[in-house]
């Protein structure tokens, strides 16, 4: 008895928490969808990146809520990064381009 509950429990958490994720997901790429590299204008949300928290944001954003108080740091770290695409992003890391002249 103690194990079929078990397994429903399980399968139902791991729809939650699937859910939940794709949620949070959609969060981030929600706020992309009217963003542009700053250097070049690319707008395809799924070109750009947040220079140079990238991948601190994407972390956070997936083990975090979605509520405004678990999306404090989150927010933070956006507002201390330039929206870039990933061309430029290679560009920014060899040098080829300068914040100067975004």
């Amino acid at each position: 008895m103690g194990n079929a509950h078990y397994i429903k429990y399980k399968e139902t958490i791991k729809k939650v928490a699937r859910r939940n994720y794709r949620k949070r997901v959609k969060w981030l790429n929600d706020f992309l969808a009217d963003k542009y590299c700053v250097h070049c204008k690319e707008s395809e949300t799924v070109c750009l990146k947040f220079y140079p928290h990238d991948l601190s944001i994407r972390r956070k954003v997936k083990r975090v809520g979605i509520n405004e108080e678990s999306q404090v740091e989150i927010k933070e770290l956006i507002n201390n990064s330039k929206v870039v695409c990933r061309n430029c992003w290679v560009k920014l890391d060899n040098d080829l381009i300068e914040f100067d002249t975004f």
